[in-house]
């Protein structure tokens, strides 16, 4: 559901098995690549395809260490990369770019809020 939201609706997506350390077990959600289309890239690491989101059961130990019994307690963990579906919605090609404070590249931003449009 969610790889299919306003974002990567014209995207190819899938689920599938991961690794995280804290949590058993895991999956990711990817989506195709918006430069290459899912043929291979510099931006998606010749793969075609772009992780968006992580997730699992929260693995006991974790649970255990901060002070729950994990025969009685779980617990679901997630993290969506926000920098990555900017860069899907905004055709962006260098995830780099957001980490630069560039105020050029921040300008554009500032053009997209003034059209009224809404920004990630």
């Amino acid at each position: 559901l969610l790889a299919k939201s306003r974002f990567v609706a014209d995207r190819e997506s899938r689920l599938r098995p991961s690794y995280f350390p804290f949590t058993e077990p895991s999956v990711e959600v990817d989506v195709s690549c918006f430069k290459c289309k899912g043929k291979g890239c510099n931006v998606c690491k010749h793969t075609g395809w772009i992780e968006i989101l992580g997730a699992g059961m929260v693995h006991p130990n974790v649970l255990e260490m901060a002070g729950f019994d994990a025969q009685r307690y779980s617990g679901f963990a997630f993290g969506m990369g926000p920098d990555r579906i900017a860069m899907l919605k905004y055709g962006i090609e260098d995830i780099r770019h957001f980490y630069t404070n560039d105020v050029r590249f921040l300008e554009k931003f500032k053009a997209v809020e003034d059209r009224g449009e809404t920004t990630c």
